[in-house]
């Protein structure tokens, strides 16, 4: 597969080739069209709002993408290209949300062309804060190496078992967790046939525990952890389980009613998903690398509005090293997932830290 240059993108030759929007008599737009032109062709947007153009540059585009395999962290299947082609053709609510994803990226991709939106090239440097313990007055004669008692938990809940979930649980076994516990922080692991309701909520009201993270299937109201059984659902905990924690689950759907339901009962703040996540399995660590991001930059000291910031800037900088793929498609749907507590406070508050001690 050769690369090409593109205005001032090194991109893949197919996707070079791939259209990029809807002219006001229906035409397919193409990026060197674009260039040549220097601006969006009249109608453009307009035309591209229509649902049969819409499903007709959607279709264009993925019929030029290699065969791909991907999955949803809400559902046991795989979908290939012919799979999604197929849904789209057929309308169904699946083949819809992926038309969309096409599209949208199409316009995102389109705007980084003509140079009315910036093509990030590499992350902001993020600097560790070293915080030291604020030890209560009441206790500040305790000697420095009784301040072991008190450090801060974190717990995770990792769903190792199920082949959809496994490979994303494994990266964030190797690439997470030990970001934790380099910076002081005492890591519970609950992996395998472990990650379960009754270790979870058992661990999780330890008061010494200030964030809670990991991956599984996903509902609106419900996390699931090994075998799919219920970890942290809707009326199905009590306060303690979650209060005074940062939560951050990498699973589909939990941030549109769980997130906020444990924020209600005292969680700090929730950053999660809406709809369902998707992942392309031959680009799967530049997903889960994205979304690790929130996790690494809390661990470094950062509130979780900046952690938040960071994140989007992870996806911005993977997106655009993936220029005119479906992995920048589906990649950019994901970001535009997240909610937390910079959508607003239903998902708690923005200037919340992690301490590395807790009194």
């Amino acid at each position: 597969m050769a690369n090409v240059k593109l205005g001032k993108f090194m991109m893949a030759d197919y996707a070079a080739e791939k259209p990029v929007g809807i002219g006001s008599t229906g035409e397919l737009i193409y990026p060197k069209d674009l260039l040549k032109k220097k601006s969006a062709p009249m109608m453009f947007s307009a035309a591209m709002a229509a649902p049969d153009n819409r499903m007709k540059l959607a279709l264009a585009r993925l019929d030029l993408e290699p065969n791909f395999e991907i999955v949803l962290f809400g559902s046991e299947f795989r979908y290939t290209k012919d799979d999604l082609i197929k849904h789209i053709k057929d309308q169904t609510s699946m083949g819809m949300q992926f038309m969309d994803m096409e599209v949208n990226y199409s316009s995102h991709f389109s705007q980084q062309l003509l140079g009315t939106l910036p093509i990030p090239k590499s992350m902001p440097v993020i600097k560790p804060v070293n915080t030291k313990p604020e030890v209560p007055a009441n206790m500040q004669l305790l000697p420095p190496t009784q301040l072991g008692l008190f450090k801060a938990r974190v717990l995770f809940c990792e769903n190792t078992t199920d082949p959809i979930i496994a490979p994303a649980a494994n990266y964030r076994i190797k690439n997470v967790h030990p970001v934790f516990a380099s910076r002081g922080f005492e890591v519970i692991a609950l992996v395998g046939q472990s990650a379960i309701q009754k270790n979870f909520q058992s661990k999780a009201t330890d008061l010494r525990v200030c964030y809670i993270g990991g991956t599984g299937h996903g509902s609106y109201t419900t996390f699931t952890g090994d075998q799919q059984t219920v970890v942290l659902k809707v009326g199905g905990y009590k306060p303690g389980v979650v209060r005074k924690e940062v939560i951050h689950f990498l699973s589909c759907q939990t941030a549109r009613t769980l997130g906020p339901d444990t924020v209600a009962k005292g969680a700090y703040a929730y950053v999660g998903y809406d709809e369902s996540y998707v992942v392309d399995l031959g680009n799967s660590d530049l997903y889960y690398a994205c979304d690790s991001q929130f996790d690494i930059s809390m661990a470094n000291g950062r509130t979780v509005e900046q952690a938040v910031a960071d994140t989007y800037a992870k996806y911005d900088v993977t997106i655009s090293s993936v220029p005119g793929t479906s992995t920048a498609a589906f990649l950019l749907s994901n970001k535009n997932l997240i909610r937390s507590p910079v959508s607003g406070p239903s998902w708690g508050k923005k200037d919340t830290t992690l301490k590395l001690h807790v009194f």
